[in-house]
């Protein structure tokens, strides 16, 4: 989002307003305006939906000339009702897959919120007046679901890496993710047990716990159990995207152990940075297994193995880094923010 407002403003002839719920309260320098949609703090326990009044009257006393909406949730339902009220262009952007599939992200969470949400995402994506994809295969889902075609593929884009890369310490192996069941992070902790006894490997850990209770609070706190047993692997918690990338450039190895995504931008991230990547069961397009910039593993066992092959040989694993150069170059970079601009403007122009 950050990168295509941007792109826009770049353009000088926006004036971008971010409505969220969650608002960054460090002072900083911005080129757009921020609104608050509700009241902040921790999510109603319906949802999004709880936001609809506080959003529709932000929308209605900003006037915009478009609204661009990426992320699936209720917020998507509710521009969708302004836009048709109001014939405004609203351009939605898928950011995973399960946004164009019958099933939700989070089964966790109580029933009443995940109908509320998915009835809110598919009026969305009924009414939205145009939709980007990321990947062939959402377009794919998307047809197949909700019979409706995809207007445009713009692949995840990210800036150049800026950091020093050096990998001259001992090869380390890392995951990227908050702590969800859906992204199943005690695979990884099995996977670093199974290198117990190797000093010249290290595993760590990036990503947040949330406050949770039930039977998702469980699963939380036996896995921070097994995380503070395991004697060969950090966990170092939340860290920031400029920290995330600079750990990057120093790793050896990107794991990711999620049952689905969209594109990982951490993909795009550890090609930037030359670091191998290993997936469990996300192949987004079948880019890893085609392109050969990353190895897609298909059980816990070949992850494993692959981890371990990449950690034994250099050269093997030099290869993967090289591909996974160049096709985040060739297919990742911020060409594909000023392609999107292109269709904001073109779909604005036929819209007025």
């Amino acid at each position: 989002m950050a990168l295509l407002i941007d792109a826009l403003v770049a353009c000088a002839r926006y004036e971008v307003h971010f409505l969220t719920h969650f608002v960054d309260a460090r002072d900083r320098v911005r080129n757009y305006q921020v609104s608050r949609i509700g009241r902040g703090g921790p999510i109603s326990r319906l949802g999004y939906i709880m936001d609809a009044p506080s959003l529709y009257r932000t929308l209605r006393a900003i006037d915009p000339c478009l609204i661009y909406q990426r992320v699936a949730c209720a917020y998507t339902g509710i521009c969708a009702v302004y836009s048709r009220r109001r014939a405004v262009p609203l351009l939605w952007h898928v950011a995973h897959d399960t946004d164009v599939t019958r099933e939700t992200l989070d089964p966790a969470r109580n029933f009443v919120r995940l109908r509320l949400e998915k009835w809110a995402i598919e009026y969305g994506l009924k009414h939205a007046t145009r939709i980007v994809v990321q990947t062939r295969h959402q377009a794919e889902l998307m047809k197949e679901n909700y019979g409706r075609p995809a207007d445009a593929v713009i692949h995840n884009f990210h800036p150049p890496a800026t950091e020093t890369i050096d990998k001259s310490g001992p090869v380390t192996v890392v995951w990227i993710a908050n702590l969800k069941p859906w992204k199943r992070p005690e695979v990884f902790v099995r996977l670093a047990e199974g290198f117990r006894g190797r000093d010249d490997v290290r595993f760590v850990m990036v990503g947040a716990a949330a406050p949770t209770t039930g039977r998702v609070g469980a699963w939380q706190d036996a896995l921070l159990r097994s995380i503070e047993a395991a004697p060969n692997l950090q966990y170092v918690g939340p860290r920031t995207l400029a920290e995330v990338n600079e750990l990057l450039a120093r790793a050896h190895i990107f794991v990711n152990t999620s049952t689905h995504e969209g594109f990982p931008n951490t993909f795009v991230q550890a090609w930037q940075r030359d670091v191998a990547v290993v997936s469990l069961s996300v192949d987004p397009d079948r880019v890893l297994e085609q392109r050969h910039v990353g190895i897609a593993a298909h059980s816990e066992s070949q992850l494993a193995a692959a981890v371990r092959t990449l950690t034994d040989e250099p050269e093997l694993r030099a290869g993967y880094v090289l591909r996974g150069r160049e096709h985040a170059t060739a297919h990742h970079s911020l060409r594909n923010a000023e392609e999107e601009v292109r269709l904001i403007e073109s779909w604005r122009r036929k819209a007025g």
